[in-house]
């Protein structure tokens, strides 16, 4: 069986509205004359000025002559104008205008066609001229060869008006047209748990493919919405149609509940004026299930309150701008006293190695060959010997001529000594180790060579594979990157950044509120002197009269007392917990997702919070309302002492003139987990910030563009957390959590922090 109640509430076709449709051949009182062609072709619309969402009827008319109607062969072909910004519908059958003149020798029979257009955006549009073309034959017979016409009837200029922004209701969704309201149950008992079908039906005249969702909210049920199912009738002069809307209602309660009046507000443009199509209310009697419903009373009473106290230290989050000033100007000089004694060490270095001389190896405890070519030897071996201590390699890596040159390029001698040497050192072979004639001579000269040369790879050669040059940069700028790497982790690290999101409560008070005096009829409360610890405050009073409420199961004041609580200590997790806990058992979505929303983004580990939020509706908690268990501050306070421990290890280092390679090695260690920790730190930060997410108030349709007559690309349920992202003449573009994105008016949202600037 099934219930059908409503009410007629749309007014009737009243004067202005009939004075505002043409007659099906209006366009033949425009005709003047037909240039007398022996087939006319013209179009018009009506009216020319509308409001978006308003019918305009465009007529053309086709103009047969007496003669032309005896010569045609084929029906002549239409080309219509291209539409843009208009949506068209064909009306009804064409009409037929007997045969009359029209200022010429000819008489016309004209056949008239319409077309119902709709404005879809406000402005000045203007509608191309239509073509026709025919063909007629050059004679009478049937053989004869045709001609090819083609006439081009006059273009159109309409001007869409935007809907007035003067007394537009605040729940106007975007219908025009004359509308009325009624609906129906599938059946005519209800029980706890077993689903009805709730059918809206919303019909009159206007365009009724986009009718919107009428907005519906029932206390004592859960409503999910189901299909839409659309008839349309052009056969009139109107476009007229019904539009039905399923929903799936589940009670939650049994007892004799009322469905409420659902309000269909939509704009009249005959009347100039916003008007209301309502349902009747209804009595529904709801027996008694076996099954427990979310949301019921049984389970919001297994929900128990948090025990909250009022907090005498301040968090983390709410240190004051001096204190978050000196530990972020602490992270900066930690690495200053580390730095000077690199640059100390590195000074130390440079000198030793200026005034270091070259050693002579030592001496031989052979009998000494005092022959030219035993001093070669000699000289050659002292030469090498040299060149190994000064480069500190092994003798060995010294043996052929290329390893020599490779050794010294490789610890930064110059081109030209390089060549130099290894020259030297074929010399002093051929002297040592060649023929006798060769051999013989003064090596004085090869002697004072090599003392030159070995000056000179001592001046440029360095120890450890850089480059002297290099080695002047790096002692010049590698404390300065060092430097700006330490101001830069620190910038990433101070606690004035790891925070979980910005301030909740438009106009909510500091940190020091939560001990001073709150107006409990208004959340917009002052800050005021703390009081002692042992002496109750109003936010006190005002907490215990909101848990005495929800333990008397009068769920909507106690929400109400814990929400004017939650804006004044807007970083109390405990409050916000309860809040949420109190509207969820008032059956208010909006304010429990945000509540639990804000508490989960404080204390992601909390797994009481966690359990509430499993709770809520999937779009509430999954996607963009996804909140990642990560613990910030813990991370932040790790990073900050790994990062002091690892410059002080290295001050330790550097300390010395030898490496100490233990100690750097832990201090590097440390850095990465300093820089791991960090990065993990503000990642979680910006994770959990919720600046730019909104709650959706209830129900609405998701608009391609700004406007409530734009295309609709979906819709949106009560409670799903969506991501704004641009705002503009009240309408707000979000981004929905399976990627979809549309325009929302901006009354529908519900910012989730007080922050709401577009990121």
């Amino acid at each position: 069986m099934t219930l059908a109640f409503g009410a007629f509430v749309a007014a009737s076709v009243d004067a202005s509205r009939a004075a505002a449709q043409p007659s099906p051949t209006a366009i033949i009182q425009r005709i003047r004359s037909t240039g007398n062609r022996p087939i006319d072709f013209h179009a018009a619309a009506f009216p020319d000025t509308v409001y978006v969402g308003q019918q305009v009827t465009y007529q053309v008319a086709v103009l047969l002559s007496e003669e032309a109607r005896a010569r045609l062969r084929r029906n002549p072909e239409f080309l219509p104008p291209e539409l843009r910004g208009l949506l068209a519908y064909e009306l009804g059958a064409p009409t037929r205008v007997p045969s009359r003149g029209y200022g010429g020798a000819r008489s016309y029979a004209a056949h008239v066609f319409q077309r119902a257009l709709f404005g879809v955006t406000a402005g000045t549009l203007r509608v191309p001229s239509p073509q026709l073309t025919y063909s007629l034959p050059q004679s009478a017979s049937y053989f004869s060869r045709e001609e090819r016409f083609s006439v081009r009837a006059e273009s159109a200029q309409l001007v869409i008006k935007p809907l007035p922004a003067d007394e537009r209701p605040a729940d106007f969704t975007g219908a025009v047209g004359v509308l009325r309201a009624n609906v129906r149950l599938s059946a005519s008992e209800a029980r706890v748990g077993d689903p009805m079908v709730l059918t809206v039906r919303i019909e009159g005249t206007g365009n009724v493919r986009l009718f919107p969702r009428p907005p519906l909210e029932v206390s004592w049920a859960t409503v999910v919405p189901g299909n839409e199912r659309l008839q349309m009738d052009t056969s009139g002069a109107l476009v007229r149609g019904a539009k039905e809307f399923d929903f799936l209602l589940t009670p939650t309660r049994d007892g004799a509940v009322t469905l409420p009046v659902i309000r269909y507000v939509y704009f009249d443009p005959y009347r100039s004026a916003y008007a209301v199509a309502e349902t009747q209310p209804a009595d529904v009697r709801v027996a008694a299930g076996e099954l427990a419903v979310a949301g019921s009373e049984e389970q919001a009473e297994q929900l128990a309150l948090r025990a909250w106290r009022r907090r005498s230290t301040a968090t983390l989050s709410e240190l004051s701008p001096a204190v978050r000033f000196g530990t972020g100007a602490l992270l900066v000089l930690v690495p200053i006293p580390a730095l000077l004694a690199l640059v100390a060490r590195a000074r130390r270095r440079r000198g030793s190695d200026a005034g270091a001389t070259v050693t002579s190896p030592p001496r031989e405890h052979t009998v000494a060959d005092a022959s030219p070519a035993g001093q070669a030897r000699r000289a050659r071996r002292t030469v090498l010997a040299t060149l190994a201590e000064r480069l500190r390699v092994a003798p060995t890596d010294l043996v052929a001529p290329g390893d020599v040159e490779r050794v010294l390029r490789r610890r930064g001698v110059t081109r030209a000594t390089t060549g130099a040497l290894v020259a030297l050192l074929d010399d002093l072979a051929r002297a040592g180790f060649g023929p006798a004639s060769s051999a013989a001579g003064d090596i004085a000269p090869l002697e004072q060579r090599a003392r030159q040369l070995l000056d000179a790879v001592h001046t440029e050669a360095v120890t450890h594979g850089r480059t002297s040059l290099w080695r002047r940069r790096a002692s010049r700028f590698g404390p300065l990157a060092l430097y700006l790497t330490a101001l830069s982790f620190s910038t990433l690290t101070r606690p004035s950044l790891v925070r979980a999101q910005t301030p909740m409560a438009t106009g909510a008070p500091a940190a020091v509120a939560c001990t001073s005096a709150v107006d409990p009829t208004s959340a917009d409360v002052s800050a005021a002197p703390a009081a002692p610890r042992n002496v109750p405050t109003p936010l006190d009073l005002l907490v215990g009269e909101g848990t005495a409420a929800y333990t008397a199961r009068r769920y909507a004041a106690a929400a109400q007392r814990l929400a004017v609580a939650a804006a004044a200590c807007p970083r109390d997790v405990d409050l916000l917990v309860n809040w949420g806990t109190a509207a969820w058992a008032a059956n208010d979505t909006v304010s429990a997702v945000m509540a639990w929303q804000r508490a989960a983004r404080l204390d992601p580990l909390a797994a009481d919070v966690q359990a509430r939020m499993a709770l809520l509706p999937p779009g509430a908690r999954g996607g963009l309302a996804a909140i990642p268990m990560i613990p910030v501050v813990p991370l932040a306070v790790l990073a900050v002492v790994a990062w002091g421990l690892a410059w002080l290890l290295l001050f330790a280092s550097w300390r010395t003139v030898e490496r100490r390679g233990g100690l750097e090695v832990s201090a590097l260690v440390l850095i990465a987990g300093a820089v791991a920790a960090g990065a993990g730190a503000w990642w979680g930060m910006r994770a959990l910030d919720g600046t730019g997410l909104a709650v959706i108030r209830r129900p609405e349709t998701l608009r391609s563009v700004p406007g409530y007559e734009a295309p609709t690309v979906g819709g949106v349920s009560t409670g799903d957390v969506v991501r704004m992202s641009r705002v503009q003449e009240g309408w707000s573009r979000v981004t929905l959590a399976d990627g979809r994105d549309g325009w929302l008016p901006a009354s529908r949202l519900a910012p989730l922090v007080a922050d709401t600037s577009i990121r």
